[in-house]
């Protein structure tokens, strides 16, 4: 989709009586780089879990619940009350990770959803209608933990596949500065 200035000043105007603090390219050059950061991370989970490297898996969603912290704090949108309800979710989601891990994929992942929604809501992108959906129908699965690790890995592998959709049509939009 190519958008002209007009559109983009348009979308980049807050509603009557929202005011919002400045959004500088550079927070949305950094908002799409932890976008891709989020997508890298899950492809590693996937790496992890189908090689069987536990450590690799580990590791890999520590790197998912900073690259979502860091996308949450630069994650435009103009209720205040989401900022911060995606905020809490991402910063509960890394401290969640070193304790009690499955708590801390629920944080991360519903953290994440609800960018990939607002994403979608605002630019109507395909893989942002599944992200969160999907997200669900793993977390689920890991829950309840019957899946062979080869499903599970896979399941990674796709909603790694599908944050990268997303990055890269957010990053085929013209740089957000308010």
């Amino acid at each position: 989709m190519r958008w002209t200035r007009e559109q983009v000043v348009e979308h980049l105007s807050p509603p009557p009586g929202i005011s919002m603090p400045p959004y500088p390219r550079e927070r949305d050059q950094m908002y799409r780089l932890t976008l891709a950061a989020l997508a890298l991370g899950l492809s590693g989970e996937a790496v992890g879990v189908l090689s069987g490297r536990a450590w690799l898996a580990t590791a890999a969603h520590g790197f998912i619940a900073a690259a979502v912290l860091a996308a949450s704090l630069t994650f435009l949108v103009w209720l205040s009350n989401w900022r911060h309800t995606v905020r809490a979710l991402a910063a509960l989601g890394l401290i969640l990770w070193l304790f009690w891990p499955i708590a801390g994929w629920a944080a991360s992942l519903g953290a994440a959803s609800i960018m990939a929604a607002k994403e979608t809501h605002c630019f109507h992108f395909p893989a942002g209608r599944v992200i969160p959906w999907y997200s669900l129908a793993l977390g689920i699965a890991l829950i309840f933990g019957h899946a062979h690790p080869h499903v599970i890995g896979v399941g990674w592998a796709v909603l790694a596949l599908l944050w990268w959709w997303l990055a890269l049509d957010r990053r085929r939009l013209p740089l957000f500065e308010i």
